[in-house]
């Protein structure tokens, strides 16, 4: 039997391009073509199926995912909850997870709570009403009472219609996670700083009110306590994550005492550390050292290049990917573990022969 040819002159493939015109190309009625477009279970014979394809390919028809969703109750999204769009570190984090679910066609909607306990419940909130498929916390999770209430009861009930959660940070949710040792990699810097000869090393934290601070600011107090190093309160600030912050943090140490070393939080501090100092003529490296945590692309190129714990940010949202497709498919997945590395730069001086 001769194949059937298709005319598709009629057809303006520089308008719009609708079912109708998708149906009229295959041969076949719009009901037909949604079937096929909507991944619906109502039988279709693979031929018929085959031309719709071939029509929509032809045509560069993209089905409407919020009309197949009603169908397979399937929206292929995934929303994405990060602290600060702004911030390389979570860019990063957030490209490597994109990377991870684009061929298997989930789209991200990835939204920025600017660490506001209310503002992320409404994106949970928001995303669960939008019924995509899972939700990512890209970010740790913050310490507010009722935000922890609330955030476990809309987890609850995100996962009774079949959601899937996962985390890529400290996180008080329970699920599928890509784990980091905060504490244990604060630990491998206060030790570097300590074999180059440094004994009064100030420190830089992030914001009270999030688990991940929390853990740094432990692996920084448990390493000096180990190691037998004395800390002033004055050598410890809060920076609050920000570059601005960084700067203000770092004039609050030099008020409290005589440090010849910082170790920040995280990288953006730890720039905004290190302009500050050289703002009031402090040379970095030779008056005061600075490290930093994360290893961001502006580390390498801040005003001296900054020595600093390198997280696999990308590695992390490749994980993360990873472990939430296989929780979509139904399996239960094991945590992932990724570890970091210290990259040595020029913001750090040995003094450890004159210690």
């Amino acid at each position: 039997m001769p194949t059937k040819q298709f005319d598709d002159t009629s057809i303006n493939v520089d308008s719009p391009t609708s079912l109708r015109h998708v149906a009229e190309l295959a041969g076949v009625s719009v009901a037909t073509a949604s079937r096929v477009m909507s991944g619906s279970s109502h039988p279709v014979s693979e031929p018929t199926r085959q031309r719709v394809l071939s029509a929509a390919d032809r045509l560069s028809f993209q089905p409407n995912r919020l009309a197949r969703a009603l169908v397979t109750a399937k929206s292929e999204t995934v929303g994405v909850i990060v602290h600060d769009i702004s911030d390389p570190y979570f860019g990063e984090m957030v490209k490597g997870l994109e990377d991870g679910l684009h061929t298997e066609d989930y789209r991200l909607f990835v939204a920025s709570s600017d660490r506001d306990p209310e503002k992320e419940i409404n994106y949970v909130r928001a995303f669960h009403a939008h019924q995509v498929d899972a939700i990512v916390f890209a970010a740790t999770s913050m310490t507010d009472p009722e935000y922890t209430k609330t955030l476990d009861h809309l987890a609850d009930r995100f996962r009774s219609r079949g959601g899937v959660i996962v985390m890529l940070s400290d996180h008080l949710l329970a699920g599928p996670r890509v784990r980091f040792d905060n504490q244990r990699a604060i630990r491998e810097m206060v030790s570097y700083l300590h074999g180059k000869g440094h004994r009064r090393i100030g420190f830089i934290g992030g914001p009270d009110d999030l688990a991940v601070s929390a853990k740094r600011r432990e692996g920084f107090s448990s390493a000096m306590r180990d190691l037998g190093l004395q800390v002033s309160p004055g050598w410890i600030a809060n920076g609050g994550f920000t570059y601005a912050g960084g700067g203000e943090a770092m004039a609050h140490i030099l008020d409290g005492g005589d440090v010849t070393a910082v170790l920040a939080a995280n990288d953006l501090m730890a720039i905004g550390a290190m302009r500050h100092l050289l703002s009031r003529g402090i040379s970095v490296p030779d008056d005061v050292s600075v490290a930093g945590f994360d290893d961001i692309l502006i580390a390498e190129y801040g005003p001296v290049p900054l020595t600093t714990m390198r997280i696999p940010t990308y590695q992390i949202g490749r994980d993360g990917a990873s472990l939430l497709l296989a929780a979509l498919r139904g399996e239960d997945p094991a945590d992932v573990t990724v570890v970091g590395e210290i990259v040595e730069r020029e913001s750090v001086a040995d003094i450890s022969s004159g210690s």
